[in-house]
């Protein structure tokens, strides 16, 4: 747990994969999906013009239209001041001054997002990262074979180069002209490097969320005979990488006869 002062209230965060319960964990989780594919500021509506743009121009004009949708999303967000960045920040929040936080429904948690509304966003934001840092090191340390995303190593490896083509340019005054075009072409492909996926209808992502992780819950349950929704987050996986182990075993019993 980690405890600190924000807004004059003594707050208690959960900030470990063995404390985390995991249901938390999950609207955690959809939470940060949310706010990766539509955002809620001003900043996430400009790149969602820039996406639809690109997208526009590319291969998938198709996808220009994924993104107009999220985007719509996103003013509905920032007209009804609603931060889904922050509602993950919420669910994270065990207590405040000694109260629990229990209430994990959409409105619960804006109650919460509410009391901090006179908190810098730089703060909020610091405390969201530094937990979120801690979790996600966690989890690739138990579980690499699920939480090491080779496509996401190969972004920042993107990211990287770019980064060090526009240092040289800044040290040399000036960018060539094969750094100019290559500078272009890496930003292009960070723009558009993650597809945009629907928020909205039946077949939208959070809905396809929320059903993955219920049959995955009903997988623990008949074969371990547990409510892995009490499980907390290093409880879950683990089961979940013992049901695999256990299904390689038996299908090599099986391959051996």
């Amino acid at each position: 747990m980690k405890e600190c002062i924000i807004n004059k209230h003594n707050v208690v965060l959960y900030d470990s994969i063995d404390e985390l319960p995991m249901l938390r964990f999950h609207k955690y989780n959809k939470m940060l999906l949310v706010d990766a594919g539509v955002g809620s500021d001003l900043a996430d509506f400009d790149k969602h013009i820039e996406k639809a743009i690109r997208y526009a121009h590319s291969k998938t004009p198709q996808l220009a239209a994924v993104e107009l949708e999220n985007m719509r999303q996103n003013v509905y967000f920032i007209q009804s001041e609603i931060s889904p960045r922050y509602l993950s920040f919420a669910v994270l929040v065990k207590s405040i001054d000694g109260n629990p936080c229990n209430d994990l429904s959409d409105d619960g948690l804006q109650k919460i997002v509410d009391l901090f509304a006179d908190v810098p966003n730089a703060e909020l934001t610091a405390h969201l990262e530094a937990v979120k840092k801690k979790i996600d090191e966690e989890l690739r340390l138990y579980f690499p074979r699920i939480f090491d995303d080779a496509a996401l190593k190969e972004y920042f490896d993107q990211l990287k180069e770019r980064t060090v083509i526009l240092l040289r340019t800044i040290i040399a005054g000036e960018a060539t002209e094969t750094d100019a075009k290559r500078i272009d072409e890496i930003t292009a492909e960070l723009i558009t490097y993650f597809n945009p996926q629907s928020f909205s209808g039946a077949d939208s992502v959070e809905i396809r969320y929320d059903k993955q992780f219920e049959n995955m819950c009903l997988i623990l349950s008949q074969n371990l005979h547990v409510d892995p929704k009490k499980f907390t987050v290093l409880e879950y996986y683990n089961a979940f990488e013992y049901i695999k182990e256990q299904a390689k075993k038996a299908n090599k019993q099986k391959m051996a006869k």
